[in-house]
């Protein structure tokens, strides 16, 4: 029986996989018409929309993709370490990113927005210069950490394990790891400052690549004994393969110690201490939320909060991953020009209300059998409070793209307070609405907390920024929100399965055919698309 479950992993991973993903052509011929206007005039919106959902689908393919390697070195490592080993990669690598967001300012986000308003100004000579200061700085915090990870490596391996020698040893092996993760966020920034979006999709594929070709071999040869190499491996090659990709852009020049270099660098230090200080602030809400469940109800609370808040922000981490990488970058190089960048901003909400709205509804429904699917039938308590707080995952489409505009606008204060409404929001009502209606009460917290997120954001985007809503963002989302107020009355009130399911996957195909037709109007997506499907060879 093992055997035949084996050989199933591997024929879905290694043959079925494949062919699921030949659509992908398909693909191929999107992106190629969307930068094909066929000699006719294409208005700016238009040219807009085809932007946004071309590097959507690379980006979220890519991440989708990704997820999947991540999944596939998971099970390998869950069948050859068991839960024991589990444990120890997710201890090893939880600190060391934790220790790495601390010392290194986050340069894979921070810097991008400097690099990206010299770069949208097309001056190659400041631009070689800002990547000069990201290389420096990247190289700078990384000795700087690793060498501060050594020296509190007996510290770090007492909290974690207690006094063990045999683990200080393996903490002073890996903190060459805070380096290189310190070099590879480096390059990340470069890449995206100067839109090199295709390698960096490829560079997404390449680190989950590696993970699976280094971590699999070594968990099978040597047990437990693999994990400190394959983290150190790992790293290495994430760190090569960003190399890989910027060295045919900018060669490698850095000087680490100059202080005219970290002067002129001081804008993207201050970001990146916003930014750890975000990262801290939504690590430390979700530890108070798993603290207060455990002890206003019990362990099996915390747990089944965690599965449903991983399924919650599964979908979200694919469909976001183009922000990032696009949207942001070209967000900062244009914000001091009002009318273009709200224009950007409105269309980035409105191509992805349209593409995000079917693809949570659709999440929804199926929720009953993705769960048993994913955990067991032991998680069934969190479907309902999954449920509710994944259709207030509508907001999130619109509330995501504008809190990027503080960052663009190089406004960490801001962009504190904005994140901070949202963090203190969602732990108070999660707390509440547990002690009241318990898990029930936690998805309605979760989706209050979107809710006030939207508002704050759209506040500060419009009395700071001048931002406001053009009409079709208002008509998209009221359409589909129409739609979930349905799907939301056919899930929790109809009791027959039958009814429940008709009117459920009506609501998805009625969300799904008004996207593809606003799509079409707007972008004239489908039609080209059939146009160079089924054109005849002259």
């Amino acid at each position: 029986m093992l055997f035949f479950n084996w050989r199933l992993f591997i024929i879905f991973a290694f043959v079925l996989i494949p062919r699921i993903l030949r659509p992908a052509r398909l693909w191929g011929l999107y992106v190629d018409y969307m930068s094909d206007n066929n000699g006719q005039d294409v208005t700016s919106p238009n040219k807009d929309y085809r932007r946004t959902i071309k590097y959507l689908g690379i980006f979220g393919g890519a991440q989708g993709l990704s997820m999947f390697l991540n999944i596939v070195r998971n099970k390998f490592a869950s069948i050859l370490l068991g839960a024991r080993g589990l444990g120890f990669i997710a201890l090893y690598n939880r600190t060391l990113q934790m220790f790495s967001e601390c010392t290194n300012l986050s340069l894979s986000f921070s810097a991008v927005r400097k690099l990206a308003s010299v770069y949208e100004n097309e001056d190659e000579e400041s631009a070689e210069y800002c990547v000069k200061i990201i290389r420096s700085v990247a190289l700078l915090t990384g000795l700087v950490g690793m060498l501060l990870f050594m020296m509190l490596s007996p510290f770090i391996s007492n909290w974690i394990f207690g006094s063990h020698s045999y683990y200080v040893t393996r903490f002073l092996m890996l903190s060459p790891v805070i380096l290189f993760m310190a070099v590879s966020g480096g390059e990340v920034a470069v890449m995206r400052g100067v839109r090199r979006l295709n390698s960096l999709a490829l560079y997404s594929v390449w680190t989950a690549l590696s993970s699976v070709a280094i971590s699999v071999p070594l968990y099978f040869v040597m047990g437990l004994g693999g994990i400190f190499p394959s983290i150190f491996f790992i790293a290495f090659f994430q760190m090569a393969g960003a190399l890989f990709f910027t060295l045919r852009i900018y060669r490698y020049r850095v000087s680490p110690f100059s202080l005219k270099l970290l002067r002129d660098g001081v804008d993207m230090i201050k970001m990146g201490a916003g930014y750890i200080y975000s990262s801290i602030l939504t690590s430390l809400s979700i530890w108070l939320v798993c603290k207060a469940l455990s002890q206003i109800g019990d362990g099996a609370s915390t747990g089944l909060f965690s599965a449903g808040f991983t399924i919650i922000c599964m979908l979200p981490s694919i469909l976001f991953a183009a922000l990032d990488s696009d949207y942001y970058p070209r967000l900062s190089g244009i914000f001091g020009r009002h009318k273009e960048r709200n224009e950007v901003v409105n269309g980035q909400i409105e191509v992805h209300i349209l593409i995000q709205a079917p693809l949570i509804l659709g999440v929804i429904v199926l929720l009953p059998e993705l769960i048993p699917l994913l955990y067991s039938n032991d998680f069934e308590p969190a479907l309902k409070m999954t449920q509710i707080a994944m259709f207030a995952l509508l907001f999130n489409t619109v509330t995501y793209p504008l809190s990027f505009m503080p960052l663009s606008k190089g406004d960490s204060f801001t962009f504190l307070v904005q994140e901070s409404i949202y963090n203190v929001s969602f732990v108070v009502l999660i707390v509440l609405g547990y002690s009241r209606f318990g898990l029930t009460g936690v998805g309605v917290a979760m989706a209050m907390a979107r809710v006030i997120d939207l508002i704050s954001a759209y506040m500060i985007a419009h009395y700071k920024y001048s931002f406001s809503f053009s009409s079709r963002v208002k008509r998209y989302f009221f359409m589909h929100a129409a739609i979930y107020i349905v799907a939301c009355y056919s899930v929790f009130v109809i009791e027959s399965h039958f009814n429940r399911a008709i009117l459920c996957f009506g609501c998805v195909a009625c969300s799904v055919l008004l996207s593809m037709y606003m799509l079409s109007v707007h972008g004239n997506l489908l039609y080209k698309l059939f146009q160079r499907l089924f054109k005849r060879k002259g």
